[in-house]
């Protein structure tokens, strides 16, 4: 009893402690040459793409993704992200959309709001593989984010720290096991250093929940080890 009040107030003191209100972005936009082939993207998601804590939305690991993409190419982005998302409300209210557009490369960046607002890891593998199995069945290009390491978010200290980085890393093996039965692509977020996240302040917004542009600039470099395989074995690409 004394370990869950402990997390109780964890919890309280995680969502309660005061933080700057910060502006909220969309990617969306063209890269590169417009005489070039041209490659539709679309990213459906959260705030890991509206990116509050950014100084704009180039800085927005997406953008920087399209930016690489684009040389030699045309790279036409549309985002249907919405801050605070799950995976959820990415299947009622933003998958229609991408679909109508037509992408030949989507990304689909949700776990994190799953798993931080205690959607049970059963409906969210449901959820996950409905909207996973759509997207591949549309014949486009499907890249997963998977789900980092929850607990060096700022915000949270131990033990509640702890006990996220466990259900993150849950959360994250269901996107694998879904992308295995798809054969879809899952960004290794786990190939990167956590221990930079855990003491490199400046990777983290001011509100000490969001990623910084320093932040987005690593997950960029994340991403794009999964994605410059997948285009140059695409027949789009």
């Amino acid at each position: 009893m004394a370990g869950i009040a402990i997390l109780g107030l964890e919890a309280a003191y995680a969502v309660l402690r005061p933080a700057p209100a910060l502006e909220e972005f969309d990617p969306s936009g063209e890269f590169g040459d417009p005489s070039h082939p041209t490659l539709r993207v679309a990213v459906l998601g959260d705030s890991s793409v509206t990116a509050p804590g950014v100084a704009g939305p180039h800085e927005i690991w997406v953008s920087r993704v399209c930016l690489r993409l684009a040389e030699g190419r045309h790279v036409v982005l549309r985002s249907f992200a919405v801050g605070g998302s799950r995976t959820r409300d990415v299947l009622e209210n933003q998958l229609d959309s991408a679909i109508a557009f037509e992408p030949d490369l989507v990304f689909v960046s949700v776990g994190a709001n799953d798993a931080i607002k205690a959607v049970p890891l059963r409906r969210f593998a449901a959820d996950l593989e409905r909207l996973i199995s759509t997207l591949a069945e549309s014949g486009t290009t499907v890249v997963q984010s998977g789900v980092g390491v929850l607990g060096t978010i700022p915000r949270l200290y131990p033990p509640l720290s702890n006990l996220m980085s466990r259900r993150a890393r849950r959360f994250d093996r269901v996107h694998w096991e879904v992308a295995a039965r798809h054969e879809t692509a899952v960004v290794d977020q786990r190939s990167d250093d956590a221990t930079a996240w855990n003491s490199d302040p400046t990777l983290w917004a001011a509100d000490l929940f969001h990623v910084s542009g320093a932040g987005h600039a690593r997950w960029a470099e994340t991403t794009w080890r999964t994605v410059a395989p997948l285009l140059s074995l695409d027949g789009r690409g």
